[in-house]
């Protein structure tokens, strides 16, 4: 653990995230001593559909999917999250287990706080409680987006969108980023075919707003994409 990501480092990440930034330094690492840190590989699951909920798990480096099936029994990915994202709070105050895969989107490493710890964390510290409804709040909004998205009828439109929601639920902020999915995935998610997603891509392309890298998309102008989103195609 600490040869990958040292003590000191994974303290200053955790003062950077909701509900953690409120302990201090020294509570911090407190937490990380009843911790364990795991390495993910790619397509490696974190938890599967029907496992307990025995962990608060924060994704500190790379991205974790969460996976699910169609109505046909077709495995696809309902949502991307990136460093600094973990799994539902909410989720820790019931015995109803996992309804979804969360699999490795890359090689990541996931922190896993045990559930008793976490709660017990709440329970010292109702204060905390505001933030974690934000964050459970966040998410539900994400998915209703997602479902607003599959509403627009105009495909490049609808995938811009997706690639927004995308980008959001990830959790990183930078000037350029990228989308570890593929084209089926993406197109599972867009609810269209594959065509009309190559179709969409290639205009967005055109336009400088995305590239196509082996194994992934990068964004190259998120303005523009949202420019896109609203409906300006010019």
């Amino acid at each position: 653990m600490a040869q990958d990501l040292p003590t000191r480092e994974l303290v200053q990440f955790l003062g950077q995230l909701p509900v953690f930034e409120r302990l201090s330094t020294a509570e911090r690492q407190t937490l990380l001593g009843q911790c364990r840190l795991h390495a993910l590989d790619q397509r490696r699951v974190m938890q599967a559909a029907g496992d307990p909920h025995h962990h608060l798990w924060v994704i500190v480096t790379g991205e974790i999917a969460m996976v699910g099936r169609s109505a046909d029994g077709e495995e696809m990915t309902l949502a991307i999250f990136g460093p600094g994202s973990t799994s539902s709070w909410i989720a820790l105050f019931h015995d109803t287990p996992a309804e979804r895969n969360l699999v490795g989107a890359g090689n990541s490493h996931i922190l896993g706080i045990p559930r008793k710890i976490a709660l017990k964390l709440l329970e010292d510290r109702p204060v905390l409680y505001p933030l974690v409804l934000k964050i459970e709040a966040n998410r539900f909004r994400a998915a209703l987006n997602l479902q607003q998205h599959n509403l627009v009828r105009e495909r490049p439109r609808r995938v811009a969108g997706l690639l927004l929601m995308l980008i959001e639920m990830s959790g990183v902020r930078q000037q350029r980023q990228e989308v570890h999915l593929t084209s089926h995935e993406l197109a599972r998610m867009a609810h269209c075919s594959r065509q009309s997603l190559h179709q969409a891509i290639k205009l967005l392309t055109e336009k400088g707003v995305v590239k196509q890298r082996y194994g992934h998309l990068e964004i190259l102008d998120i303005e523009r994409l949202k420019q896109i989103y609203a409906g300006s195609l010019n």
